[in-house]
């Protein structure tokens, strides 16, 4: 039966008889018991026409054009929707929801359980709150919890923040202004990129915290690449509006060709500033270096980087590696390369020669090892002291020797015995078994032990005492093989026998041979160490910043 105008059928009776009751029971807020908890039931605001037809949606009134309904705090519009009679909606075209004048929420289709108070949302689904839009495919929001998520892919544009967040999956905790990212998580600002397995940001402080394998690449502000910087974590957060980060798993940062790691890890943008602690690494991309030690600072602005605590310094060269030890180790960029500040208890070895001193000087420059404060060199059996110890490097291998002021060369002859050489300065050459070349100069003294080879046998058979203003002396396996006295000198041989005991040591020569490092470990060395605590940023600081280096 067809329905007129003078004659309503009962189907169009019935339809209009269940609106009125669902309308009536909207405005009374009579409600139903879900899970023990009271829900309004929902209400029809506004629906042009209405229908009812078993066939299509048995149970439920089809409404069509300025759909409105409202349900507690929250508003949904669309094109069309049916209402069923267990207070669920689906609503299709233009499907927008709003609730509590904060979040909005439109889609091209939405199933919503009112009982329930969940909606899922599909097709061109957009989410917008305060300064924060979302646009997925597919989304699940929770009214009741102010939850929303989506599993398909999602992109997030912060107007504030100036970011764009991607993932595959997230969810959204509206109160909190919270979002949960994972799987292929990207955040990208004009000033940084940030990948993530795992984060958590939050919008309104712009705080994002990690878990997983995260790099954070901050871009250079002249558009240079390669003076970017480069965060690797895997556990830890960064402040994107004051670009501070902080880091409690091993994490490191590169920056212009050097890297600072440990297992904890701070980094301030703003001032270049990062201090790492717990196994802490610094090294150079050309991997000629690599600094050890319990606490590490470096300001990547100024390219300067300070290493205390059981500090290590590697430095390789073709040749051979230097290992250097000491309470704190500073480096710094120099004219044309690095330049190394060792303090305290310094100690280093290579094979050619080892020392220790307390201040240590490297430039790259002009390939120098300064020695200052009680140096002591060891090359082969010799063993060299001055109050100034300067050391140049050619091709990654000793070459110059250069002692200032108070030089002193001691080599072991015997268990008793040692040749011994002094002066104001000495100028020595290296060869490839170490030293091989000594001139003395300046209140020249020599004491050595004059051997003689008698039917291929090796024997002392004298000591040899001079004074001269200059003396030369050449060594063969770190031995004194030949004296020559460059001026008029004035010596005595003595045979062995009639040596008078206070002429076999002169002023000067103690033998220091339990501090020589053994190995690349420096083995002899004992560290006082450096106290990790509360006072060890403003401890690395004041170093960093002291006006002796």
């Amino acid at each position: 039966m067809r329905c007129g105008i003078l004659c309503p059928s009962f189907s169009c009776l019935s339809f209009f008889f269940t609106l009125l009751l669902s309308t009536t029971l909207g405005l009374a807020q009579t409600g139903t018991n879900t899970g023990g908890k009271e829900s309004a039931r929902i209400e029809i605001l506004n629906a042009d026409r209405g229908e009812f037809d078993e066939r299509i949606a048995p149970g439920a009134q089809r409404l069509k054009g300025n759909v409105r309904f409202k349900h507690k705090d929250a508003i949904m519009s669309s094109d069309s929707a049916y209402l069923y009679q267990d207070q669920r909606v689906e609503a299709f075209g233009h499907v927008a929801i709003d609730q509590a004048d904060t979040l909005h929420v439109q889609a091209d289709r939405c199933n919503y359980n009112g009982s329930q108070r969940t909606a899922r949302l599909e097709g061109n689904v957009l989410l917008r709150n305060s300064d924060m839009e979302l646009t997925t495919s597919t989304l699940d929001y929770d009214l009741r919890n102010h939850r929303a998520v989506y599993t398909n892919g999602g992109t997030i544009i912060s107007q504030t923040g100036n970011n764009t967040l991607t993932s595959i999956v997230g969810t959204y905790f509206t109160d909190a202004r919270l979002f949960i990212f994972s799987r292929d998580v990207r955040l990208t600002h004009p000033e940084r990129t940030i990948t993530a397995d795992t984060m958590h940001y939050e919008t309104t402080s712009g705080v994002a915290s990690f878990f997983g394998p995260t790099e954070i690449v901050q871009l250079d502000k002249d558009g240079d690449s390669t003076q970017n910087s480069v965060i690797h974590t895997t556990r830890g957060t960064y402040d994107t509006k004051n670009e501070k980060a902080r880091f409690s798993k091993r994490s490191n940062i590169l920056s212009k060709g050097r890297t600072l790691e440990g297992d904890s890890l701070h980094y301030d943008r703003k001032t270049g500033m990062g201090l790492a602690w717990g196994n802490v690494l610094v090294t150079d991309s050309s991997g000629e270096m690599t600094v050890k030690g319990d606490v590490g600072l470096y300001n990547e602005l100024t390219e300067r980087a300070t290493i205390t605590g059981r500090s290590e310094l590697l430095m390789i060269s073709e040749k051979d590696t230097l290992f250097l030890h000491a309470d704190t180790l500073f480096t710094m960029p120099d004219s044309s390369g690095k330049y190394i500040l060792a303090r305290r208890n310094v100690r280093f070895f290579r094979t050619d020669m080892q020392g220790v001193c307390d201040t240590l000087i490297y430039s790259e420059s002009d390939s120098m090892i300064r020695m200052f404060h009680q140096p002591i060199l060891w090359s082969g059996t010799d063993q060299i002291t001055g109050d100034h110890i300067r050391i140049t490097l050619k091709d990654g291998k000793a070459d110059k020797l250069f002692v200032q002021k108070n030089a002193f060369l001691m080599s072991e002859v015997d268990t008793t015995g040692f040749d011994q050489v002094t002066g104001t300065d000495m100028t020595g050459y290296f060869g490839e078994d170490g030293l091989r070349s000594l001139l003395v100069e300046g209140n020249s003294r020599t004491l050595y032990y004059a051997k003689e080879n008698k039917d291929g046998k090796e024997s002392i058979m004298g000591v040899n005492r001079a004074d001269c203003s200059r003396i030369n002396v050449l060594l063969t396996d770190g031995k004194v093989s030949t004296v020559t006295f460059l001026d008029r000198p004035d010596a005595i041989l003595y045979p062995l026998e009639k040596v008078p005991p206070d002429e076999l040591r002169m002023k000067g020569s103690d033998w220091h041979i339990e501090q020589r490092p053994l190995d690349r470990a420096g083995s002899s060395w004992r560290s006082s160490g450096a106290r990790i605590g509360t006072g060890v940023w403003n401890f690395v600081v004041s170093c960093y910043t002291c006006d002796t280096h």
